[in-house]
């Protein structure tokens, strides 16, 4: 009886540990203690006991996987996709955790005898979970691990989901390669563990690199939301902001208060104030966003002192004015990486330039920015995820801007330096929808 307990209290201890760091995952409010949960805890406990052979096959590993998805998904009430990603997520962290511990009781032990003994099996568990809870408990990475989980329960990313089984079946290989049965640390023992450390980074990465894709997302789709109502307003404020400015300089005139002249001036300088004439220009532009988000880049623009030209050129019934909200959300991305790269790069030098043409051209619709800079050693790179002239934090725009065009073929990009400006193209083909309506009216 015993013997029994024993058997079961190592799985029943990882099952415990499961639940917890998936709750940190999840940011759940639900209990271990109730009659339920523990229920199942001990249920996926029993039926880990009963799979479990001296010799790694690696298929136990992969069918206990598939237990957790269903018995974490009971748990915590999601849907079955979210219930994958968490607990993809989980066996990674316990993998990791598996091949640390498992190297350091490899200096005393078999991995025959630590499989096969209660004892030590016992303690592998409770230095495994240990390590898991260690590592759950580093802020930087739990916070990947949160930010990948809430991108994949909004978005049902089948791909994503796809990529986490590959690399648990990945980790099953790699385990069922390490030499099980040797008593010391041999060449093929390292090598795999080697390879699963690796496989662990490489899925660290790709994490990592969809929670800055989702953060450069959110970042243009609040934007979005914001420009929108920023088009009306901004032609309102420009009609009325030299009345504002009398009115405020009448009440200089007749206030002898310091305090209040200098909230007069405050008002006076913080106020937006997008020059007219570019704003004749852009007037040309279709509302819906983007004539918002330039009025608002230029407004950024002005009052970092850069010196702005426009100049718009488009039919009444141009490409632009066809747009649909999601080919606008896309652009609108795209033109607030360019403009955000082109309006720093003019800041940093003498002259502090940028112009901005806006034209049709037979079936196509293109942007030019031209803007002042100064040349980078890693300039060449610009368009590679990291590269950057301007410290942390920076590097993924243009990186980012690329993915974007690769993975709609009717936007195209240029780039290109001409009388020591440096001109980025933002050339939109016909619209991807009328392709598809059209398609399907053939058919």
């Amino acid at each position: 009886m015993l013997e029994v307990f024993v058997d079961l209290l190592g799985p029943t201890i990882l099952g415990i540990t499961g639940f917890y760091v998936i709750k940190k995952i999840t940011e759940s409010n639900i209990k271990l203690l109730t009659f339920k949960n523990i229920f199942l805890i001990i249920l996926m406990s029993i039926i880990t006991a009963v799979l479990h052979r001296v010799e790694y096959t690696g298929i136990e590993t992969f069918i206990i996987f598939m237990l957790n998805i269903i018995i974490y998904k009971l748990i915590f009430t999601n849907k079955i996709e979210e219930s994958t990603i968490a607990a993809g997520i989980m066996m990674l962290i316990m993998f990791v955790s598996d091949i640390v511990g498992g190297t350091i009781l490899k200096f005393f032990f078999s991995i025959d005898e630590i499989r096969k003994e209660v004892a030590l099996t016992l303690l592998a568990s409770i230095l495994t979970s240990g390590i898991e809870l260690i590592i759950i408990n580093i802020k930087i990475i739990v916070s990947q691990f949160q930010h990948f989980y809430n991108y994949c329960q909004k978005r049902n990313s089948l791909m994503n989901i796809i990529f986490l089984i590959l690399l648990i079946i990945g980790f099953c290989i790699f385990s069922c390669n390490i030499g099980i049965f040797e008593n010391k640390l041999t060449i093929k023992y390292i090598v795999n563990i080697i390879s699963m450390i690796v496989l662990g980074l490489i899925a660290y990465i790709f994490i990592k690199n969809i929670n800055n894709y989702n953060e450069l997302t959110n970042k243009y789709d609040s934007l979005f939301s914001y420009v929108q109502n920023f088009e009306d307003w901004i032609e309102k404020e420009q009609l009325n902001r030299h009345e504002y400015k009398n009115q405020l300089a009448v009440l200089y005139c007749l206030t002898s208060e310091k305090k209040v002249k200098e909230k007069i001036n405050e008002i006076l300088e913080d106020n937006i104030n997008v020059d007219g004439e570019i704003i004749n220009q852009l007037k040309q532009l279709p509302k819906g966003g983007i004539k918002g988000l330039m009025y608002y880049k230029v407004a950024i623009a002005q009052k970092k002192k850069i010196n702005i030209t426009a100049d718009v050129s488009l039919e009444e019934k141009s490409i632009l004015h066809k747009l649909n909200e999601k080919d606008i959300r896309i652009i609108c991305k795209l033109i607030g990486i360019y403009l955000d790269n082109a309006i720093e790069a003019a800041e940093e030098t003498r002259k502090k330039r940028l112009s901005i043409e806006i034209y049709e051209l037979r079936d196509k619709a293109c942007f030019v920015f031209s803007n002042t800079f100064k040349q980078s050693a890693n300039f060449a790179d610009r368009n590679k995820k990291g590269i950057t002239t301007k410290g942390e934090g920076h590097g993924n725009g243009l990186y980012f801007a690329s993915k974007l065009i690769q993975n709609n073929d009717w936007l195209e990009s240029k780039q290109e330096i001409i009388d020591k400006y440096y001109v980025q193209q933002l050339i939109i083909h016909k619209l991807p929808h009328k392709k598809e309506a059209k398609e399907k009216s053939q058919k």
